[in-house]
């Protein structure tokens, strides 16, 4: 569990940024095309960006 825990907080800390950037320069749908339905896509942007997934 522990290490389980350490992968989620480093792909949290790594993914920050680039959630940013694909939110600024893409939209759901289009970050969808990495194999996510377009809901799943927004909300693992908010998560790894910080926001709410409902903005």
């Amino acid at each position: 569990m522990r290490a389980a825990r350490r992968l989620e907080v480093t792909a949290v800390q790594v993914g920050y940024w680039p959630a940013h950037e694909a939110r600024r320069d893409t939209t759901a749908e289009q970050a969808a095309a990495l194999g996510l339905d377009e809901d799943a896509a927004r909300k693992l942007m908010a998560r790894f960006g910080g926001w709410s997934p409902y903005r």
